[in-house]
């Protein structure tokens, strides 16, 4: 494994405000062997934006499957199509640092299978992203979570490794939207692969930067929720709505004793690079719509489980 090939794979959809920056940015990699495919669902402008740098650059590769079946089926096609060696599966908004390549290319010559990565966000003077920052920050530093880390932004694995799988979960009848990830790390854990966390390489990321944007994530976050466990972990409808009323409650219970609340976001705000004591409060208001979000993506990802069921 002297230069082998890396293609970059990037799901995207409705990505008009994202997708040039990252293709600007992956086009100055410092690594002459890869290619970027994205496959495409959008109905905005990101196609245009794409085929643009496909005309400028062969490394650039667009593919519009006939119908959008998900992010989850989206890196699948990109898995298959991909002639890399060693894949990168990236998110829209996900820039990498010049030498990435280089630095993971050291793990798998070491006999890595798949590689996990530290993320930061750019715009961290934005509440909603600052909040999601130290949140990342705060997990970091929790022991127990970096070594059951399954996933990360920049996540990258050998083609061969990952064709031992099922690949991405995808044909349901409601399209997965979140802790996809997560399972096919799971899986990746189970069929034996070696699994390599680098902290010391970083890719950063835009994180929301407003309320509606914040909203739509979130609450994108709470529909994967049910789906995952009607799909995937084959829980009935009763157990569900059981576990996600009993997350309301949890919920109203931090809200109305309020010191639960303060606690964890005070130390939340201890990562922050602003006063601690206003991003309590700033991170108490992210925290209660972050919380909303995610119960009202879960039961309305429900409620069209069961409708379209």
């Amino acid at each position: 494994m002297i230069n082998p090939k890396f293609s970059i794979i990037i799901p995207t959809y409705n990505e008009e405000d994202d997708i040039e920056n990252t293709l600007k940015n992956l086009l100055e990699l410092n690594y002459t062997n890869y290619n970027i495919f994205i496959i495409d669902d959008s109905n905005d402008n990101t196609p245009n934006i794409i085929k643009k740098y496909v005309h400028k650059d062969k490394k650039v590769k667009l593919i519009r499957p006939n119908e959008r079946r998900g992010r989850c089926e989206a890196r699948n096609i990109g898995i298959k199509e991909a002639d890399g060696e060693i894949l990168i599966i990236l998110n829209a908004d996900v820039h990498l640092p010049k030498n990435f390549i280089n630095q993971i290319l050291v793990h798998y010559k070491n006999g890595a299978d798949f590689v996990l990565v530290d993320s930061t966000v750019e715009n961290i003077n934005n509440l909603y992203a600052r909040y999601v920052e130290c949140e990342h920050r705060y997990d970091k530093n929790n022991y127990k979570y970096i070594n059951s880390m399954k996933w990360s932004e920049g996540f990258s694995i050998k083609k061969k490794i990952a064709l031992k799988t099922s690949l991405f979960p995808s044909g349901f009848h409601v399209p997965i939207e979140a802790g996809e990830d997560v399972r096919f790390g799971e899986e990746l854990e189970e069929i034996g692969a070696k699994k390599v966390i680098d902290l010391s390489i970083r890719v950063s990321h835009i994180a929301p930067g407003n309320l509606i944007e914040y909203w739509r994530i979130r609450k994108g976050r709470g529909r994967g929720t049910p789906q995952i466990r009607k799909f995937i972990d084959n829980w009935s409808y009763s157990k569900i709505i059981l576990i996600e009323c009993l997350k309301v409650v949890r919920f109203l219970l931090k809200l109305i004793t309020i010191i639960p609340m303060i606690y964890h976001n005070y130390k939340l705000a201890k990562y922050s690079n602003k006063s601690v004591f206003i991003d309590i409060i700033v991170f108490s208001y992210a925290w209660i719509i972050e919380q909303i979000a995610f119960s009202f993506g879960s039961f309305e990802s429900l409620y069209e489980i069961i409708k379209k069921n």
